[in-house]
């Protein structure tokens, strides 16, 4: 019997079930089930990644060029930042010591404070960006979003177990990122695993923000994103960026390679439940900013 093309309800249809998977393993992992990154990171690899032999689930519904992806940290990496990175983690402590936890989305999305006390617009990056942007780093060893994803999947027991350590499994030692309390101890905590909850969190609060209708678009706010790229080898890309004011502002460092617009979009709460919104009253009332990069 000779194979059909899905149809786009069909591949709509599984798209659902992934994201429905991919929430469940979410809620183990919160329960304390902290290997439930080991089926998140595969979960991530079926909807985002794309190759020659690989078809991506996203890249299947024409969504790869489409779909923002929710950049959940305050900041983001800078290679002029001499500590190292940690960009999807924050760090809990209590009476039982310090340990390394994901960003999470509550008391967080719409809910950071710049110096001057300002709410913080959300970002959300076109996936090439947020895939291959820098999140770890230490030195000059980077680590995305994409070689967590994929080490795990790949490497660490998603879908393979490779026989071979690889220097990105140094990431699971909270010691590797190079703080400790006054008696030397580092928290607890496996910061990789950590970060491939975050990475799962982002994707499902995209999908909620981009299955959400009403929307107003503030075309008349439009500044400009550079792109920069370290990457050491070309078929693995390490992105990070920088907002400019305008394009006299442009870098001048040779891995700048790419300016795109972003815009101020403003989505009305009364008119969504999204899960990763407190029910509480938002502080800025009854809308969120958002910049979506272009």
């Amino acid at each position: 019997m000779s194979r059909q093309k899905r149809s786009i309800k069909e591949n709509n249809d599984k798209l659902k079930v992934q994201l429905e998977l991919l929430r469940s393993y979410t809620e183990q992992f919160d329960s304390g089930m902290i290997h439930m990154a080991l089926p998140m990171a595969t979960q991530v690899r079926v909807l985002i990644h794309q190759t020659d032999k690989s078809n991506s689930l996203l890249h299947q519904l024409d969504l790869d060029n489409k779909l923002k992806l929710w950049h959940s940290p305050n900041s983001s990496f800078s290679p002029h930042n001499l500590l190292t990175t940690w960009d999807l983690l924050k760090m809990s402590i209590g009476s039982e010591g310090a340990s390394y936890l994901p960003l999470g989305s509550k008391e967080v999305f719409n809910r950071s404070r710049d110096d001057s006390n300002n709410i913080r617009p959300e970002i959300f990056l076109p996936l090439e960006l947020w895939w291959n942007q820098i999140v770890f780093s230490q030195r000059s060893d980077y680590v995305s979003r994409k070689d967590i994803v994929q080490f795990i999947a790949n490497k660490d027991g998603g879908a393979h177990v490779d026989e071979e350590k690889w220097p990105i499994d140094n990431y699971k030692a909270s010691q590797l990122l190079g703080f400790y309390n006054q008696n030397g101890d580092s928290p607890d905590g496996n910061p990789l695993y950590a970060a491939m909850r975050q990475i799962a969190e982002e994707i499902l609060v995209s999908f909620e923000v981009f299955e959400s209708s009403p929307i107003r678009v503030i075309p008349s706010f439009k500044q400009e994103v550079e792109f920069f790229n370290l990457s050491k080898h070309e078929s693995n890309k390490h992105l990070y960026f920088n907002f400019l004011r305008d394009r006299s502002y442009k870098s001048n460092d040779q891995s700048s390679f790419q300016i795109k617009d972003f815009s101020f979009k403003y989505y009305d709460y009364d008119k969504n439940n999204w899960s990763f919104i407190d029910k509480s009253e938002p502080i800025i009332g009854k809308e969120c900013s958002i910049i979506e990069v272009k």
